[in-house]
């Protein structure tokens, strides 16, 4: 006989975090399950729209809380956060999950920008995480910048494109590359061109924003608040995210980690990714190429993500 699967339930919080009014979602088929607290990227980039849209379900084997960071999403409010701001929230956070679902420990899934705070998270607090899961891993962020434009470079190159290569000789990259208009438009315009942004499948800002448009549960100032922390940035988090080196504090690492690495990724680039791995202090820690993705992996080899994902955690899953 077939065994039956528990039907996916979703439900939405508002919660007082350090003074701060923030939502988190909540999926979950089994509230036993081991609790998954995903920390987006951006700054100001929830996960949940293309998660939901891409009908990438993780619920078979956890209990999954998407929170979106101040400023965006359900926690829309503009403020002006720093990094450790940030830890400090996701640390209150899973105290909340942790006495929510009867847990000890959560396990952490990190995208980009949110590896940072993700990462923060595991080196002051490891005793409330069960793993630590990077997708598109950040290490020393000005050199992770250098990679990109070297590549974007070197492809602009094999295409004989003269024209492109003179725009991209003259930009020289600092701290402040996020300032910088000119090279953010060439650098949006020729991760696009080859596929190495967001999805090897090719991701454009209108396709984003219908996805965001049309997320599921989200009210419409939610929604507009995803698209208005986009347009308006976050400068100071910008700031701090520019001169981050997590290879400072990657041998201070102790909880199990894994890494997930798209090899067309030119958001978060391979070997970048690759030196903070070997940097870890951890007994325990794992690497995983996914051959045909960039910046999203979940989206564009799903199925295999899925795969790691039931792994990491198989052996307490129901």
């Amino acid at each position: 006989m077939k065994k039956q699967t528990a039907s996916k339930k979703v439900t939405k919080e508002y919660l007082s975090i350090n003074q701060k009014r923030q939502g988190i979602l909540i999926e979950t088929r089994n509230t036993s399950n081991p609790v998954l607290l995903i920390i987006h990227g951006g700054p100001g980039f929830p996960l949940y729209p293309f998660m939901s849209a891409h009908q990438v379900d993780l619920t078979h084997h956890y209990t999954v809380v998407y929170w979106d960071q101040p400023g965006t999403g359900m926690s829309g409010v503009h403020t002006e956060e720093t990094i450790q701001a940030l830890v400090d929230d996701a640390y209150q956070l899973i105290q909340h999950l942790r006495t929510k679902f009867n847990q000890s420990k959560v396990y952490l899934m990190c995208h980009s920008f949110g590896t940072i705070v993700g990462t923060h998270l595991a080196h002051q607090n490891p005793q409330y995480i069960a793993t630590y899961i990077g997708i598109g891993q950040l290490g020393h962020v000005l050199k992770n910048e250098h990679r990109i434009l070297n590549q974007i470079k070197m492809f602009v190159r094999q295409e004989g494109d003269h024209g492109g290569l003179q725009l991209l000789e003259k930009v020289h990259l600092d701290y402040d590359f996020h300032k910088n208009k000119y090279y953010q438009l060439l650098r949006e315009w020729y991760t696009a061109r080859y596929k190495v942004g967001f999805s090897s499948r090719g991701y454009g800002l209108f396709k984003m924003i219908q996805v965001i448009l049309k997320t599921p549960h989200y009210s419409w100032l939610e929604r507009l608040n995803i698209l208005r922390s986009g347009l308006m940035g976050a400068p100071r988090l910008s700031k701090e995210m520019t001169r981050t080196n997590l290879l400072d504090i990657a041998q201070e690492i102790w909880v199990p980690m894994i890494i997930m690495q798209g090899v067309h990724d030119l958001q978060t680039t391979l070997e970048e990714s690759r030196i903070f791995f070997e940097k870890i202090g951890s007994r325990y820690k794992r690497y995983y190429y996914f051959q045909d993705a960039a910046h999203a992996p979940f989206i564009d080899e799903t199925e295999k993500f899925l795969f790691i994902m039931k792994e990491i955690v198989a052996p307490h899953a129901t």
